[in-house]
């Protein structure tokens, strides 16, 4: 059931709340963070076609996945709702010009801007 602008600006106002407390950038390489990383690159590497497959990383965060990705030789495309995140892929994409995600655009999981069979495969790690 499609929500309301009230209450997508709500979800959107208590997401950007949320990563406040914390720079998401930052959370795969402390703590915990470096084996979540290591295990799934590995389970990315196992899985998925091999590049230059089209890759649309929902929700994607701070983009450590889509940019190492986009590193491989993949086309990558990035979403998430979160301002500051997509500021700061559009940061990192720009830091590796040989390797630039393909887009990256601030928007919701739920109504991806998206054609059916589009891509070759979706991650979809933080909405879930």
């Amino acid at each position: 059931m499609p929500k309301s602008a009230k209450e997508k600006t709500t979800i959107l106002h208590e997401l950007s709340a949320y990563y406040k407390k914390f720079d998401e950038k930052d959370r795969l390489f402390i703590g915990s963070g470096p084996l979540e990383l290591a295990r799934t690159q590995e389970i990315l590497e196992r899985h998925l076609p091999h590049p230059p497959a089209v890759i649309y990383d929902v929700g994607g965060g701070s983009g450590v996945y889509s940019c190492w990705l986009a590193q491989r030789g993949y086309e990558v495309h990035f979403v998430d709702p979160v301002k500051r995140h997509v500021e700061q892929v559009r940061r990192i994409s720009l830091a590796q010009p040989d390797h630039p995600l393909s887009s990256i655009v601030q928007g919701d999981a739920r109504e991806l801007d998206r054609p059916d069979a589009s891509v070759d495969a979706v991650l979809l790690f933080g909405p879930l």
